[in-house]
């Protein structure tokens, strides 16, 4: 009887350690494997207002997070003062539901093309409308540009779009290599 008790208590004290360490590696693996995209925005912005400094502009990065220069909508979770979210939503053709998270950056005035459009799939069966979406936004950009400023246009002819797993890039920029540097090295 005492080795039955003592076989069960064995038992039970091995299943709850392997219950345990499988709970810790799931924990792992997510927080591997996830990347907040507030990070890579952050990141972005940092790059950008690096760039924007170089050519003259002191302190592009605003203490609250702004770019100077800049608008920034959250496609998901917009605030109150965010109006362009809705109209970002529109114009890509694209629904907030298909988005774990969506930012875009534009340039305020409409004589820079500059346009980086960032968003994670809320899974992986939208990760190919959502390129699509982009590649859509590619040919309007190309569109409006090659018609209106040549200098802008050879941004928008130099455009990145890249996924990587659920995670897709819209980059419109003077320099779009730098900021696809820090999207890869962000979700490495």
């Amino acid at each position: 009887m005492k080795r039955l008790i003592s076989f069960s208590f064995m038992l039970v004290l091995l299943l709850t350690l392997v219950a345990c360490n499988k709970e810790e590696d799931n924990g792992k693996n997510k927080e591997s494997n996830a990347v907040a995209l507030d990070d890579v925005l952050t990141a972005l912005k940092e790059e950008m207002a690096t760039h924007l400094e170089d050519v003259g502009m002191p302190d592009a990065l605003k203490e609250d997070g702004s770019l100077d220069g800049y608008i920034q909508s959250d496609l998901v979770h917009p605030s109150e003062d965010d109006p362009q979210s809705a109209m970002f939503l529109e114009r890509l053709g694209i629904k907030s539901d298909d988005l774990e998270a969506g930012f875009v950056i534009a340039a305020m005035m409409n004589i820079n093309s500059d346009e980086i459009i960032l968003l994670q799939a809320k899974d992986d069966s939208k990760v190919e409308e959502l390129e699509a979406a982009l590649k859509k936004e590619l040919e309007a950009q190309t569109s409006t540009w090659e018609q209106y400023l040549p200098d802008q246009y050879e941004k928008v002819k130099n455009n990145i779009i890249k996924t990587k797993g659920n995670y897709l890039i819209y980059i419109t920029y003077e320099n779009p290599e730098a900021l696809e540097a820090v999207f890869d090295e962000k979700l490495k």
